[in-house]
């Protein structure tokens, strides 16, 4: 099982964002994720939200083995040729060491939605068109990463084209990413975990293509000493888990735990 971390960089200073990214340069965890919001996920809010890839442009000259990622991009808010083009510069400054994650989007309805409202930022009602777009964003992200200097416009290349991974909440966007040849990413107590992994992997078997799966859970100390709630996950298929920080407390125990996350 691979473990990662995701922060909520609104929880803390940059200072505190770059002091932990260097201190988990060389474990306990694989990669360092980040949010795409505009708005803080809090009521409390000290710290802006930064922007992810300015932040991860930061980090990658902070780090030299980490890997970097932002769980997900929301493909409502940039244009595909916005998201190729930000993650071919990662690409660059990290040394390869970038990971795209990309999501649909929320409903007009849900509790994420007001701060798009408030920009003007328009969301689709339509669960099928808002995987449509994702689908397409993902295709022509790839169309562009293709591009060499031989195109008109002269576009550059990645050094490497980065891994895509979906933010799914259903068996049918997890059969998309299937198709799409992304890695999937699922909240962990999900109540239809199962049902969507098992779809997904189906998938994957009949399309030939990588089928890996990740869920995220919300960071807590007691992980360390006890593994309860993450074993069940190896057996459904799972080989990644991403602890969020959601509490300011979290970074400091991050910070204080060395360099193994199990004993």
């Amino acid at each position: 099982m691979i473990f990662d971390l995701h922060v909520n960089q609104s929880l803390v200073s940059y200072e505190e964002l770059y002091a932990l990214a260097e201190a988990v340069d060389s474990g306990p965890f694989q990669t360092l994720w980040v949010l795409d919001h505009f708005a803080a996920l809090q009521d409390d809010v000290t710290h802006p939200m930064l922007d992810p890839f300015v932040l991860l442009g930061a980090l990658a000259a902070k780090t030299k083995s980490l890997q970097l990622g932002i769980l997900v991009a929301n493909v409502v808010n940039r244009q595909p040729a916005v998201l190729a083009q930000a993650s071919t510069s990662l690409q660059f400054l990290s040394n390869k060491r970038f990971t795209l994650g990309l999501g649909a989007g929320a409903s007009p309805t849900s509790r994420f939605a007001e701060e798009h409202h408030s920009l003007g930022i328009e969301l689709q009602r339509n669960m099928a068109d808002r995987h449509a777009y994702l689908v397409h964003s993902v295709q022509t992200i790839r169309s562009i990463w293709k591009r060499d200097a031989s195109s008109t416009p002269l576009i550059v290349a990645p050094p490497a084209e980065p891994n895509i991974t979906i933010g799914v909440n259903s068996a049918e966007l997890a059969v998309l990413a299937a198709q799409l040849n992304c890695s999937v990413n699922i909240r962990w107590n999900h109540e239809n975990l199962s049902s969507i992994l098992s779809a997904y992997r189906k998938e994957s078997k009949i399309c030939g293509t990588h089928a890996s799966a990740s869920v995220w859970m919300p960071w807590n100390l007691e992980h360390t000493k006890n593994q309860k709630a993450i074993t069940p996950l190896s057996d459904l298929g799972v080989d990644r888990v991403i602890f969020l920080t959601t509490q300011q407390q979290h970074f400091s125990e991050i910070m204080n735990l060395g360099s193994f996350l199990f004993p």
